[in-house]
């Protein structure tokens, strides 16, 4: 099966627009109390057959109900941390290989000592499927590229699922590595995001609702939803993509992308909660 290493945040944003329209269809009753801004772990997992898969994409968001705001922060998969029962010198998209959901969210907890509130899963090669559904997505490139087969010629750039998948999959070509993938990555997103606001979109809500329960778990319940349909309904959240500062190291001879401890205090009390 092909591999798709893709990061991306597509899945948050389904999860929270599909079920903020679909909960609306339904009578409302009242959220439960909430803080005013709250942590999800977002997890792009490659999943094939006979194997669990890898993390490749790791993505923090903060939501800030109070002010409509979302800082999103991708964490590079070769970051180097301690994981829980294997030791300090690990790869931090090597978490769900060995732990799944809880390894991964803990790992996560402890490098940035934060709380992460809500996590979703989504499984990768669901992806294409979820772009194809909102009627693909516009984007505007920085620079041209091949990748896959596909061209993807410097300025706008109309994507469907599959040339999607691309677009958020390069890496090695780009001068900037995952630094740049994370870029293009929130281009998506904030393209997915303005159709997914988009009221034409509530036609497409009972086949976006199946394409959530096959590709996505989540410990998100629908008062949760709730709280988050609040959020998205306002209008479009201002967004804040968060930079992991690092650099390339080589540690016994593996290549790791190493945070230094004040750069994650930095990190910490951007995300932390308020209340």
């Amino acid at each position: 099966m092909k591999k798709y290493k893709i990061g991306i945040l597509a899945a948050c944003i389904l999860l929270l627009g599909t079920a903020g329209f679909g909960i609306a269809y339904q009578q409302e009753t009242s959220a439960k109390e909430q803080p005013h801004s709250f942590n999800v772990l977002v997890m792009g997992v490659d999943e094939r057959p006979g194997d669990t898969g890898r993390s490749d994409v790791l993505m923090v968001v903060n939501l800030d109900t109070s002010h409509n705001k979302a800082k999103v922060m991708p964490i590079p998969r070769d970051t180097r941390v301690h994981i829980d029962g294997k030791g300090p010198d690990e790869k931090i998209n090597h978490a769900y290989r060995y732990g799944g959901i809880p390894l991964t969210v803990r790992t996560v907890e402890n490098f940035l000592d934060i709380d992460v509130d809500y996590y979703v899963k989504v499984n990768m090669e669901g992806f294409k499927d979820v772009v194809d559904e909102l009627g693909g997505v516009y984007v505007k490139n920085p620079f041209p590229f091949v990748f896959d087969s596909f061209i993807f010629p410097e300025g706008e750039n109309a994507l469907n699922g599959e040339k999607a998948l691309a677009y958020v999959r390069m890496r090695h070509e780009d001068p900037k590595g995952d630094l740049g993938r994370n870029n293009r990555q929130r281009q998506v997103v904030e393209a997915l995001l303005d159709k997914g606001m988009n009221m034409s979109t509530v036609k497409n809500i009972p086949s976006l609702l199946t394409l959530v329960k096959k590709h996505i778990r989540t410990n998100i319940d629908v008062s949760d939803a709730f709280t988050m349909y609040n959020v998205i309904k306002k209008g479009r959240p201002d967004f804040e993509t968060v930079t992991v500062k690092g650099e390339g190291q080589m540690v016994d001879g593996t290549w790791y992308y190493v945070v230094k401890p004040s750069e994650k205090k930095q990190l910490s009390a951007m995300f932390q909660q308020t209340h």
